[in-house]
């Protein structure tokens, strides 16, 4: 059985010292950054977002569970442009559990509890580059909104 339950202190200190080092390299690989700046820039990018770490007003932080076992985690919060929005700000199903449907379920399950906090849609951000992941978010019932594209010169 696949739940989500609030994340733990013990567990969300694990998740940030991953998160940012995780961000700072999608960043890189997506030509955002340079390898000299990525991880400086992520941990900033991680203190303005989550101020008070996992007491972050208006900030939810759930672990998946697979029965008893963590497979994932996610993170949505109140969209900065947008109150009535939840915002995933971060997802991830630990690779061992992938391609088994766990995405998909975990996205139906913060959708219920997003929607039973008030909020009228979900968004997210994907890199372009993550094709598992935008064919989960499609599959799921996300359209896109924008596209922000880049050329190497």
């Amino acid at each position: 059985m696949l739940k989500i339950i609030p994340m733990s202190p013990n567990h969300f200190q694990k998740y940030i010292d991953f998160a940012v080092n995780e961000y700072a390299t999608e960043k890189i690989a997506a030509g955002t950054w340079t390898a000299e700046t990525a991880q400086k820039n992520s941990q900033l990018t991680y203190d303005r977002l989550l101020p008070n770490g996992l007491a972050t007003p208006d900030n939810f932080f759930y672990s998946i569970f697979k029965n008893s076992e963590i497979i994932g985690y996610i993170w949505f919060g109140t969209d900065n442009e947008n109150a009535s929005t939840a915002f995933i700000f971060d997802f991830e199903i630990y690779k061992t559990y992938q391609n088994s449907g766990f995405g998909s379920k975990t996205l139906e399950l913060v959708s219920n509890e997003a929607k039973n906090m008030g909020f009228t849609s979900l968004g997210l951000h994907v890199f372009g580059s993550n094709s598992r992941a935008i064919h989960v978010y499609q599959k799921s019932g996300f359209n896109i909104t924008d596209i922000k594209m880049q050329k190497q010169l």
